[in-house]
């Protein structure tokens, strides 16, 4: 009995604090989730998961399509928490016997690291919609469907750069003396992108001496090092780079607010990032329930609304590819996947300590 009175504290907490530091996002939603309130929908669905979000782009669109999509069709509430990969892990880790959320949205890599036991297996015999997914995001063993791909080629200033570059090793042109950007190497965009430098030099997702080499002759090209994604798109907002390897839909939400910033695939193919969704061990809510929200998150409707306003490519194969997108990529899921190298996480994630290390030493230097 004690374990659940903590269980029920805990939750009771993290959704007041969820409703304290995001009402304002909540308010948008309340007309789609009242119904949950019934004493009939919550005997029928089990009435309310917890669910984390990463934030940004990610949270608006879960906020203002994934939760009404899921509240409409099971009559349910879903209360999202946005936090980055590695802290929603950090605080799964510390209570995995009273796990303060339900369904976990995450980075794939981190979610590669972190301990199985604080999940389950994903119960496919729950998913109306998880045979619609491509065939290369079905596995008969999953923890947990990718729910979208980033695609990273390279951003660049097509006032600035007139002529769009073609390969990744453009950015050594001389020509862009202090103005390339790249992210720091704890970023999976820069893991990608190192990865590929090395296998251009000679060298394997394993072997990266080549493009630690390499940087090292980029240095004098690059304006700077930033933290994160949201640093390196305020150095293109403000003018100070002019281009840096970045990710499709970022490129497209920008180039809607007007910033000079345009977005092409590399002749070397580029690379993917792909966020998934798993439940957790042990859900206060029912396995059921934290099921068909992430049935929700794969549906052709809101996968199909993902792709239309956030440009974030769908895996569900039934998704038609808009215009914009097609222009970059292709018309088809297949023809797109084939463009893009999905990262070894098991690789990346032995070698990641010593590789930042490295790169930082290089950056530093």
């Amino acid at each position: 009995m004690s374990r659940q009175i903590l269980r029920m504290s805990r939750r009771a907490v993290l959704g007041a604090a969820v409703f304290a530091g995001a009402g304002w996002a909540l308010k948008g939603c309340t007309g789609t989730t009242t119904t949950a309130n019934s004493p009939e929908a919550s005997a029928t669905t089990g009435g309310k998961i917890i669910a984390t979000t990463l934030p940004g782009s990610w949270e608006q669109f879960n906020r203002s399509t994934l939760v009404p999509a899921f509240s409409t069709a099971k009559g349910a509430e879903a209360s999202l928490v946005p936090l980055v990969s590695a802290e929603q892990v950090a605080k799964l880790k510390a209570s995995p016997n009273s796990p303060p959320f339900d369904v976990l949205a995450l980075d794939s890599g981190v979610f590669e690291g972190a301990p199985k036991e604080l999940f389950q297996k994903l119960p496919v015999d729950k998913l109306t919609h998880y045979s619609e997914l491509a065939e290369r995001f079905q596995t008969p063993d999953s923890w947990g469907p990718i729910i979208g791909v980033q695609a990273v080629g390279i951003a660049y200033n097509p006032k600035v750069i007139t002529t769009p570059p073609t390969s990744w090793e453009d950015l050594w042109n001389p020509a862009y003396k202090g103005r390339v950007a790249l992210m720091a190497m704890k970023n999976n965009h820069t893991i990608g992108f190192m990865q590929k430098i090395a296998q251009m030099q000679g060298g394997s997702a394993e072997n990266m001496e080549p493009a630690f080499a390499a940087l090292k002759q980029l240095a004098p090209n690059l304006a700077g090092v930033v933290a994160n994604a949201g640093a390196l798109i305020t150095l293109f907002q403000q003018g100070e780079v002019d281009i840096a390897p970045h990710d499709l839909n970022s490129v497209k939400l920008l180039q809607s607010k007007g910033v000079d910033i345009d977005w092409v695939m590399p002749k070397e193919g580029g690379f993917a990032l792909t966020p998934m969704m798993s439940i957790v061990k042990s859900p206060t809510a029912s396995v059921d329930l934290a099921a068909a929200y992430i049935d929700a998150a794969i549906s052709k409707d809101v996968q199909t609304q993902m792709t239309e306003t956030t440009y974030v490519l769908p895996t569900n194969k039934s998704v038609p590819i808009p215009e914009p997108i097609a222009k970059k990529l292709g018309g088809s899921l297949e023809e797109i996947i084939a463009k893009l190298e999905f990262m070894d996480w098991a690789t990346i994630n032995a070698n990641r300590t010593e590789w930042v290390e490295e790169f930082d030493k290089i950056v530093q230097a």
